[in-house]
């Protein structure tokens, strides 16, 4: 065409015209791309036709135009021994394969079917209606294969590879089902757990991953941030201007040979082992290999990408032609045309062939291509993000996983010269600060003590050579964004080493390199630890509950009470009506009547749905008068396969089948039922949109209980967080001390003895259907229609208790964003900030043991070494009594690495079961192909579409919940088990503190508030603490043991503040809290005790009750990969939204609550209180 570029989209339609218009009937055009895909980029819309002609797109290298190749043989492009499939789908219902002989695409079209020929095979159970078919089934290839060292012959066919079942008739592959039981009539495959079962039997699989070496790098920036790119907004642009980095491997952390110097070259790690980069000159750090550059970010990146072709010297192109056939299926389409390299994960395996002696003396090892693994500590939020702007400038498309703005891994493929590359960040298997290191493992650094002080507000280009006799100003430490105690610590360091000679370019080398040695020490020792006791590498994982899952799984894939994978849609779906139908059908019931006085029948009314020979209709109206009664249809659009979202007859919808294909079934349906109805059909779409136009419609959907099927994650709430009071102290006004004590305890790591002490459910669930009212006030009334208890999820409308304060409410709500404890939906409705009334009444009456050492008191000084031993062994005993757990008295010794490591994954583990299946993905495409399917993909929601260069692309969508595939660990049900059981555990607690074991009010206690895992209360010293705790698992112990709490002040939930003494000293010292705001130094001097208590106290309610934070150091990451400093505001003004203020501001009671006159008053019959 002598066109400089063209597209597929642009100018195929016209070839495509010209073949139709010339060979009418004969031509189909499809165009392939080199992204690794089997689905082609672009194809006609042509339906009738007899060959296929395929071209493939390849690009052009530094931004030239790409161009189009003829393909010649498609199923060697796929490396497919067979011919390619060019319909819709590809599995074993392609309607373009023969299941009999499985050949596939224009080889068996019109030669497989209607020959006139019947014959049936003895070996495969099967019937073939044409004599080519049988044949090419029975054809005998000879191939050869290894076993170990030994070449074999064998005989291949399809007669022995595929086979019928004569109970079931379905035809299935030998090789793929179960070695020991093959096929089992109505086990299909299953595409989460990747084995065969019967539907809902799927389990969570047990996948060991075969080890394999890996380079790990660790590396660290540091950055300027005073450019300002626009002079009116203040923005300052981080910009590195040092990066030290650290390479080892797995091969030399075997050896321990990580942290030294190689003295011979490591064929992954290459000839050193630290770098660095930086526009400048230094001297004092030492480092093996130092690059002076003036862009150290674009440098680094180019390095890390390019390690294996630039520093080990692999050439990328002579081992692309080294390299095997791919595997059956992969797209080799790179390799196909020309030599460049082939972007395939396989190609990461340690193959001889693949490694090559380029550039090392005859002491060093072959290079080899392994997977680069890189790390630095919080780099999601930081350095990985500079680095995704950097590959983003260089051309190069990274794969991400992506949590907010977040980068949980980011993923270079290999290609060309780029080695794969996976950025992770070490924080999400480590959640410490850096500095917190040394300590949490009692590492031991040569030279390091911690983690060192930097002043970043004095890193500036101008002061490269800007050499001081003193250290630069305090300011220039941010001592504000400090906490109070580290500042104390960062001016105290200051001012004793102030007259130190001050050069940044060595101070930032030596900062970076402490940083990274740090980071080192501290993952290496974390992998080491949990190596230890899991036998798994921690850096196969990205996240710390990812890895404990995976040795959890391994512990207990043999286990015959097996752990179900939960299907995301429930157990209930598929045959029932949703939620929104029944509420339709509901409400068009009750419109009808009020209006016609004709009488609705469906599934919640007298006699259920109406059953019309083998169908059960939606709903059934009886229209006296009329000729016809009316049938109505609530269809779900995908589930029926709504024309409207789903036009295209061959998309894939509900239970796998095409929109085509369930359409075709229902209109039969339809037209069976129209012989004696008026059919009415309601799509879902429909239905959204008439609740969007009718408030009224909508006002009677959202007040109507759901009555559906039950929704797990429904049920899935944290713990109870609020006040049951907003003051509470020990000292009257005059000075004297009140008979009472403020205690505030936690309980031993409550949600691990959860998992010890509940009982949880293991396999799947037996669904028990009621729609009755029942009578159940206390656990033991929880029966079913024939008397069975039942012990599950049970989906029902509660009618909570009316009874005094000390009746604490159980079941949680979530409501306006708020998890609520409540005992009046209406009032909690009207009220979604909360109320203060000094007389409400609610109006609505007609509506990890070992790692840990032993207790202090075991370790007391003073006591005799008898006596040590003896509370020792009395320690031992009761664990044992509790728990169950033997422990032996020579391993009990602290241990904070190993404590760490026990306490991360036991809080870790529950809580990655209930990972959502339906998370947003994140895809950055380069071309217009791959763009067009994701924006017109009717499997997804597109979340947001950003340019983020002339070449690059961001789509941010996710997977709509009926084509949503369960991730293999997949099961809210343990997760939302444990936090009941935490819940009720709490309860426990608060109902000691609230009223006696008879259900009598206490006068001598008075609860002040809960946080998940720990109770504040008060207690009358004359008489016994309510909750005497204790040291074993699950118990409560005190948080304040040397402390006296002297006053507690309340502004919300996760707002509060506490005045101490010291029993010692004598000292005042104070505790704080404020949801949201960082009590930093700066934000500490805004806020103290005695002003939140003025702001409780005195102020609440009024306008200006609030204070303002500055914060100057707030980051703000944008999609392009950059990062900018920008000075941001937040606010903090006291407020209670989960209950009702009552009793003059000092008390905070549940919506809903009454008191004993008035429940009395009001509800005579009813009324159980006690007391007022």
């Amino acid at each position: 065409m002598n066109l400089p570029f063209y597209t597929i989209e642009e100018y195929g339609e016209k070839i495509q015209a010209y073949y139709d218009q010339h060979h009418p009937g004969m031509f189909r055009l499809f165009c392939f791309g080199t992204f690794g895909k089997m689905k082609p980029l672009w194809k006609s819309e042509v339906t009738v036709y007899q060959q296929e002609l395929c071209v493939l797109f390849t690009e052009g290298e530094s931004g030239q135009a790409g161009h189009f190749n003829p393909i010649k043989s498609i199923g060697r492009l796929f490396g497919t021994k067979t011919n390619y499939c060019f319909g819709t789908r590809h599995n074993g219902n392609c309607k373009w394969k023969c299941r009999n002989c499985q050949r596939v695409g224009k080889t068996f079209r019109g030669t497989c079917k209607d020959s006139g020929c019947c014959a049936s095979c003895i070996g495969c159970g099967k019937t073939f209606e044409s004599r080519e078919c049988f044949e090419h089934h029975a054809k005998v290839i000879k191939v050869t294969i290894k076993k170990g060292d030994k070449e074999v012959k064998i005989e291949k066919s399809v007669c022995k590879s595929s086979k019928k079942c004569v109970d079931c008739g379905v035809i299935y592959r030998a090789m793929l089902q179960d070695k020991e039981r093959g096929h089992v009539c109505g086990h299909k495959f299953c595409r989460v757990c990747l084995g065969f079962h019967a539907p809902r039997e799927c389990y969570i699989p047990y996948r060991p991953k075969k080890k394999t070496e890996k380079r790990i790098i660790f590396f660290d920036f540091e950055c300027t941030t005073d450019f300002q790119p626009d002079p009116e907004i203040a923005r300052f642009k981080h910009q590195v201007n040092f990066c030290y980095a650290h390479v080892t491997c797995t091969c030399c952390i075997e050896k321990g040979i990580w942290n030294q110097a190689l003295q011979q070259k490591c064929g992954i790690c290459g000839d050193y082992r630290t770098y660095a980069w930086a526009p400048f000159d230094f001297y004092n750090t030492e480092v093996e290999r130092r690059f002076r550059v003036d862009d150290p970010l674009a440098a680094f990146t180019k390095w890390l990408l390019q390690f294996e072709t630039e520093t080990l010297g692999l050439d990328s192109n002579e081992r692309g032609k080294k390299r095997k056939c791919p595997t059956r299926g992969r797209n080799n389409v790179a390799g196909f045309f020309d030599d460049e390299a082939y972007d395939d994960e396989g190609s990461d395996d340690n193959d001889a062939e693949n490694n090559y002696m380029l550039g090392f003396d005859e002491g060093g090892e072959k290079p080899r291509s392994v997977k680069t693994y890189a790390y630095a500590h919080a780099g999601s939020r930081y350095d990985h993000v500079l680095i995704f702007g950097e590959m983003l400038r260089m051309g190069v498309r990274p794969d991400l996983v992506r949590q907010g703005n977040h980068l949980l891994e980011m993923k270079a493929h290999k290609k060309g010269a780029i080695t794969t590359t996976i950025f992770r960040d070490s924080y999400k298997l480590i959640p410490l600060k850096l500095a917190s290191f040394v300590k949490t493992f009692g590492l031991n650094i040569n030279g390091v003590e911690n983690k060192k002080y930097f002043p970043h507000k004095f890193n500036k280009a101008a002061n490269y050579g800007n050499v001081l006799d003193t250290l630069p100003p305090l300011e220039d430490y941010s001592p504000g964004s400090h906490f109070p105690e580290e500042r104390m610590k960062l001016e105290k360091w200051h001012a004793d080493n102030i007259n130190t000679r001050f050069d940044l370019r060595e101070i930032i080398a030596d900062y970076c390199k402490t940083d990274v040695q740090i980071l080192v020490h501290g993952v290496l020792k974390m992998r080491e630890l949990f190596m230890a006791e899991t036998m798994h590498d921690l850096t196969d994982s990205i996240t710390i509950p990812s890895a404990c899952m995976k040795y959890f799984v391994a512990l207990s894939h043999q286990d015959n009470e097996r752990i179900a994978i939960v299907p995301h849609l429930g157990y209930e779906k598929r045959g029932k009506q949703s939620t929104i139908a029944r509420k339709y059908l509901k409400w068009r019931a009750e419109e009808e009547m009020r209006d016609n006085g004709w009488t609705l029948r469906f599934i919640e009314s007298p006699g259920g749905e109406y059953k019309y020979g083998n169908y059960s209709l939606d709903g059934m109206m009886e229209r006296p008068g009329m000729a016809k009664n009316l049938a109505i249809e609530v269809q779900g659009c995908y589930w029926h396969a709504c024309p409207n979202c789903f036009p295209d007859e061959e998309a894939i919808v509900g239970g796998g089948e095409t929109a085509g294909a369930i359409r075709a079934r229902d209109a039969k349906r339809i037209k069976q039922i129209a012989r004696d109805f008026e059919v009415e059909i309601i799509w879902e779409c429909h239905l959204m949109r008439m609740l969007e136009e009718d408030p009224a419609m909508k006002a009677f959907f959202d007040n109507t209980p759901d009555t559906g099927p039950i929704e797990f994650r429904d049920a899935f709430f944290g713990g109870r967080t609020g006040p049951d009071c907003l003051a509470m102290g020990i000292m009257k006004p005059n000075g004297e001390k009140l008979n009472r004590s403020i205690k505030i305890k936690d309980f031993n790591s409550l949600y691990p003895s959860r998992n010890m002490f509940t009982k949880y459910p293991t396999g799947h669930p037996i669904l028990l259907k009621m729609d009755n009212n029942v009578e159940w006030t206390k656990p033991e009334h929880m029966v079913d229609n024939d008397g069975i208890p039942i012990e599950g999820i049970i989906k029902c409308f509660v009618v909570p208790p009316r009874h005094c304060l000390f009746d604490i409410p159980v079941i949680p709500v979530r409501m306006n964003n708020r998890t609520l404890f409540m005992l009046c939906r209406r009032c909690s409705e009207m009220y979604p900030k909360g109320l203060v009334d000094p007389d409400y009444n609610c109006p609505h009456f007609e509506d990890h043991e070992r790692a840990s050492g032993y207790p202090t008191k075991c370790l007391e000084d003073g006591i005799t070494e008898e006596e040590r031993k003896k509370r020792q062994q009395q320690h031992i005993d009761n664990c044992y009594a509790k728990s169950k757990v033997r422990l032996e008295a020579a391993r009990i010794k602290p241990n904070p690495g190993l404590r760490y490591i026990a306490k991360l994954c036991l809080n870790s583990l529950w809580g990655r079961f209930a990972l959502r299946n339906r998370l947003t993905k994140t895809e950055i495409v380069d071309n217009d192909a791959d763009l067009g399917k994701l924006l017109n993909d009717d499997k997804t929601e597109i979340s947001s579409l950003d340019q983020l260069t002339d070449q690059f692309w961001m789509v941010c969508y996710k997977t709509k919940d009926e084509h949503v595939v369960e991730h293999d660990t997949s099961n809210i049900v343990i997760a939302l088990w444990t936090t009941s059981a935490a819940r009720l555990h709490l309860l426990e607690s608060m109902q000691q503190v609230y009223c006696t074991e008879d259900h009598v009010q206490r006068h001598d206690t008075q609860l002040a508030y809960a946080d998940t895992d720990s109770i504040f209360y008060a207690h009358c010293n004359d008489l016994s603490d309510p909750l005497p705790g204790g040291p074993q698992l699950g118990e409560l112990t005190d948080e304040y043991p040397n402390d006296t709490i002297i006053e507690f002040i309340c502004a919300g939930p996760k707002a509060y503040s506490l005045c101490l003494r010291d029993n010692v000293t004598g000292e005042l010292k104070y505790k704080m809290k404020c949801r949201g705001i960082t009590l930093d130094s700066n934000a500490c001097a805004r806020i103290s005790h005695e002003k939140m208590k003025k702001m409780v106290l005195d102020n609440w309610g009024a306008a200006d009750n609030n204070i303002v934070f500055d914060y100057e150091t707030n980051f703000r990451i944008t999609k392009n990969g950059e990062i900018f400093t920008v000075p941001i505001k937040k606010q903090f003004n006291p407020t209670v939204n989960k209950g009702v203020i009552r009793n003059h501001g000092l008390l905070v009671v549940p919506f809903g609550y009454s008191t004993g006159d008035y429940c009395k008053a009001h509800n005579p019959h009813d009324c159980r209180c006690k007391h007022q």
